[in-house]
């Protein structure tokens, strides 16, 4: 790990104990991990983490485990060469600066939720128009295929993909109603876990009328499950 990057995740560490009112034993203790082993992985000393780890720790610190897969791991494909992918809140539009979105909250299925093999389930995002135009004819797509989790094993090396099961979903694309400025818009999809017991990713992106994606690849919105049988 770099020297940036672990200033980065240690600044981030302490900056959501002190927001969350919470303890580096507390966060490690929610976390499943030895306060320890949590100084270590903040200073750049511990051994990179499994994605589980990451998972559990990003909902101690109540932050998408996208922006902790940051610091460990590559999402690559897919755009090639583009900026950091992990998730972020606010978007401006990409033919549009007038074109703005937030994303506001997991409505259900929050990550980490456990769900039994073969099960299924829907997962619904809250999306915001915080822009001057309406949205209209746009499409919430899935991009699995393009966006991979994938740990960058030393410099130069190829890339050692960490997450590579899907979930299934009932569709690839969904109609996202027309949105005034200021509106929110609640986004729909059904998906099935599989049969092994896993950990598992689905990545979707907006896209308008003519399949072109509204925002740049930082803004993107997931699910992430843990599937096991109870």
């Amino acid at each position: 790990m770099s020297i940036k990057t672990r200033d980065t995740l240690r600044a981030l560490v302490v900056r959501r104990s002190r927001e969350l009112g919470k303890s580096m034993t507390t966060l490690a203790k929610e976390a499943g991990i030895s306060r320890t082993y949590l100084y270590g992985l903040a200073g750049g000393a511990s051994q990179d983490p499994s994605v589980r780890t990451l998972i559990k720790l990003a909902k101690a610190l109540h932050v998408s485990p996208l922006l902790l897969f940051r610091y460990f791991a590559d999402l690559a494909g897919a755009p090639v060469g583009a900026h950091s992918m992990a998730a972020t809140n606010r978007a401006i539009g990409l033919q549009d600066p007038g074109d703005v979105a937030v994303f506001n909250a997991d409505v259900t299925t929050p990550d980490q939720t456990v769900v039994l093999p073969g099960e299924t389930f829907h997962k619904t995002w809250e999306i915001q128009n915080l822009g001057t135009r309406p949205w209209r004819g746009r499409k919430l797509v899935r991009v699995d295929g393009e966006y991979v989790i994938a740990r960058r094993t030393a410099t130069g090396a190829p890339l050692e993909v960490v997450m590579d099961t899907h979930l299934r979903s009932l569709n690839n694309e969904i109609a996202i109603a027309e949105t005034l400025p200021g509106q929110p818009v609640h986004l729909t999809v059904e998906f099935a876990a599989p049969k092994e017991t896993c950990t598992v990713t689905s990545i979707w992106r907006i896209e308008d009328e003519h399949g072109r994606p509204c925002y740049g690849p930082a803004f993107i919105l997931h699910v992430i499950v843990n599937v096991m049988a109870r």
